[in-house]
Parts: C-alpha cells; structure tokens; sequence
C-alpha cells in the first residue's frame, strides 16, 4: 500500500500539471492519506529508538514525501478553484462540469470566494454597503453537488470548523549537535543542526537533553 499509495498521489499530481485543468479524484483521497501517515507514525513510534535508526529515517522521509505531496496537490486544485472563481464572476463560460470535479469542502470554498469577490465588488465599484463579518460574506448560489448548477440564495453552509487546540506544551532549546530528521510528538518533521535554537514538544526536547544533544534554555507552558 505504501508504494501504491505514494505513486498513486505523485502520478495524479503531475496529471494536474499537465491538464491544467480541475480533474476528478477519489473522494476518500485525503482520508486514504492521513490514515496511511497515522499508520505511519504508529510504526515510527513503535521502533525501539527511531531517533538513531535507519527505518526511523526512512519512515520520516516517507510521511514527508505523502505529507508533501498531498500539500501539493490541495495548493493545485484550489488556485483552479480560484480561477473558476474569478472567471465566473468576469462573467467568462462557467463549464458544469469543473463544478462536478469539486469535493464538497471544495464547493464551499468555492462558493465563499465567489460570495467575498461580490460583496467587495458592490462595495468598491457600486459603493453598497454589506457588512463582511456579518456572516463571512452575502448568501449567493451555491453549486449543486449533483448536477453542478447553482441553487437558490439560503441554502445552509457548513460553519467554520473552530481551531485545532494546542495541548503539548513547547520548550526552547539550543541544538549542540548535528542529528538525523525526526518527527515530534506534534506529528511535524524536525530537521536540525548544531547551533540551531528551535521551539521542540517538550517531550521530545527532555529525550534530546538527556541525550546531551541539547540544551534547555527556557520552557513554555
């Protein structure tokens, strides 16, 4: 699966380059890839001492390349979304069928950018007043997830979802020495050298202090 996984992303995102256009992908796609790092951060933390062995530097280097291009591919498809976008309100031909291609997260973004472009459109240009943090942006017509056509004004979107909490607490600390990449307790990919000062999980600044491969110089809770 790894492979299959990994080759899979890469191939779809350099069709995106190619295509220049948005495309269909799977919509489990995303849940496939954060289950697969999951499984793959399972396996890192359950090695004896990945800091200092060779598969712990190999399954880092295999959540960054899935992470990465994951990242890539969202960054391709939402500058499409955005051109779709600013095309249909330059009042250029809207194909249905790039709406059909969207995800419905993306359909919502898409919607509110089409929403925010409108009211500072009326605001600028016309010198209507609409106010912005009313609700995020006016009620325009959202795009149908099965045909692709806008709906009528009012149909319900989803709330924002409230920011993920920042439970871990964080220490400063100096790097002495040079060191392979890991991964924190945070789940993000560390890769430092001596005379770095770095903000580190706690727990993962403890282990490299013991180690004496680094110093705490303060401790944020």
């Amino acid at each position: 699966m790894a492979t299959d996984l990994l080759e899979r992303l890469r191939q779809m995102l350099l069709d995106m380059h190619h295509s220049g256009r948005l495309s269909h992908i799977e919509p489990g796609l995303y849940d496939d890839a954060r289950a697969y790092v999951e499984k793959l951060k399972t396996d890192y933390y359950g090695l004896t001492n990945p800091l200092e062995s060779r598969a712990g530097s190999l399954l880092i280097e295999e959540i960054g390349s899935v992470t990465d291009t994951v990242h890539d591919i969202f960054s391709v498809r939402t500058r499409q979304i955005l051109d779709l976008a600013l095309q249909q309100m330059e009042g250029q031909y809207f194909d249905k069928e790039e709406a059909r291609k969207m995800l419905p997260a993306e359909r919502v973004m898409y919607e509110q950018v089409v929403d925010a472009i409108e009211v500072c459109r009326e605001a600028l240009v016309h010198g209507e007043e609409y106010a912005f943090g009313r609700s995020g942006a006016a009620a325009a017509p959202r795009v149908d997830e099965d045909d692709g056509i806008p709906e009528d004004p009012g149909s319900e979107v989803p709330a924002t979802a409230a920011p993920r909490p920042i439970s871990s607490p964080y220490a400063l600390v100096h790097i002495r020495s040079n060191m392979e990449s890991f991964m924190g307790v945070d789940g993000r990919t560390y890769a430092l050298e001596r005379g770095d000062i770095v903000t580190l999980p706690e727990n993962n600044a403890d282990v490299l202090c013991e180690h004496d491969i680094a110093l705490n110089i303060r401790l944020n809770k």
